[in-house]
């Protein structure tokens, strides 16, 4: 995202907002668009965990204990039982008094039902630091992950601020947790935000990101808590046209990507395309914020010179036609020609 002159970053409504004449600091609730950066801002760090795979918890906590920017909070929330949150409890002090966690881990226990979004709002209201980041209980923390997105706040303050995540697929052998490496880490998220993209699909892992926490109460922005799937994605993608996205092209945490209940399932496929039916249709009911530097691509995106409706009716034809093939040749096909 472009930032604005005399160092003051904002985002795509800020933005829109200045060209309209908007006093943005008349407004309370704007007012956090463009307020400066703090000189050093303090995280609240929510793990997400059901408590059924302590093992990896564990590292995931011991991953923030070696964090080198230290001005941080940690918030386990346990979405279970109250018996499975007082053995997270028992086993997080026992972790911080080894020094395998950070010393000021408040666990905090949230009802069993919703969906995955629930305990992620339950952190979001029990944050108090400048940002929220989140972090599962199955991924890992490079120690620059906080001090990269440290600095990419102070470059644009109010944005929400993106690094990067690698991803390693992992076998769980039986166990609900990831228990040995099944190859090698894959570097397959982009260095860079597309918007654009991102109505169509999540290109950014929950650990890639730092939210402002005082601009996202403002202007009201939660998890959809009836998403069973993508809740991450969506609120990205509604958060980033109001906020913008500053992008730190360095590596700083680990999604891995276990054999068990994954995406590629057939049943949680088809729960990931009614949830992101659910998103699209949620954008498609409201007004689209974007920078200026996107209306170029927009115009390119169906452009073509002597296309017209007859080009566009042989587009719908040729994904007719895909649709009716069995699925694994689609799918071959698909792969072959590197089609979306």
């Amino acid at each position: 995202m472009s930032q604005p002159a005399g160092g003051e970053a904002s985002g795509p409504l800020a933005s829109l907002l200045r060209t309209l004449g908007v006093d943005l600091e008349e407004s309370e609730h704007l007012a956090t668009l463009v307020r400066p950066a703090q000189a050093e801002p303090t995280f609240t760090v929510v793990v997400r965990t059901q408590g059924r795979r302590p093992r990896t918890l564990q590292e995931a906590l011991q991953s923030l204990a070696a964090q080198t920017w230290t001005r941080f909070g940690t918030v386990v929330a346990v979405h279970g039982t109250a018996a499975a949150a007082a053995a997270v409890e028992a086993e997080v002090r026992k972790a911080a008094a080894s020094g395998a966690a950070p010393t000021d881990c408040r666990v905090l226990h949230v009802d069993e039902g919703g969906a995955r979004a629930r305990p992620l709002n339950a952190g979001l209201d029990a944050a108090d630091g400048d940002y929220v980041c989140f972090l599962d209980d199955d991924d890992l923390a490079e120690p620059n992950w906080l001090a990269v997105f440290a600095g990419g706040a102070a470059d644009a303050p109010g944005q929400i601020i993106r690094a990067r995540t690698a991803r390693q697929p992992w076998l769980t052998d039986g166990t609900e947790e990831p228990r040995t490496p099944a190859g090698p880490v894959e570097y397959v998220y982009p260095a860079t935000f597309d918007p654009l993209a991102h109505f169509s699909y999540s290109e950014t892992p929950i650990c890639s990101l730092a939210l402002p926490r005082a601009a996202l109460s403002s202007l009201g922005l939660r998890f959809d808590e009836e998403l069973a799937v993508c809740e991450d994605w969506d609120l990205l993608v509604r958060a980033s046209q109001l906020l913008g996205v500053h992008c730190v092209d360095e590596v700083t945490s680990l999604y891995r990507r276990s054999d068990r209940a994954n995406s590629e399932t057939e049943a949680n496929r088809q729960a990931w395309f009614r949830n992101r039916a659910r998103v699209i249709d949620k954008l498609s009911r409201r007004p689209l914020v974007l920078d200026g530097s996107e209306v170029h691509r927009l115009a390119d995106a169906r452009f073509e010179y002597g296309g017209g409706p007859g080009k566009r009716l042989e587009n719908i034809r040729t994904r007719e036609l895909l649709a009716a093939l069995p699925g694994r040749l689609r799918a071959r096909l698909i792969r072959t020609l590197r089609l979306r």
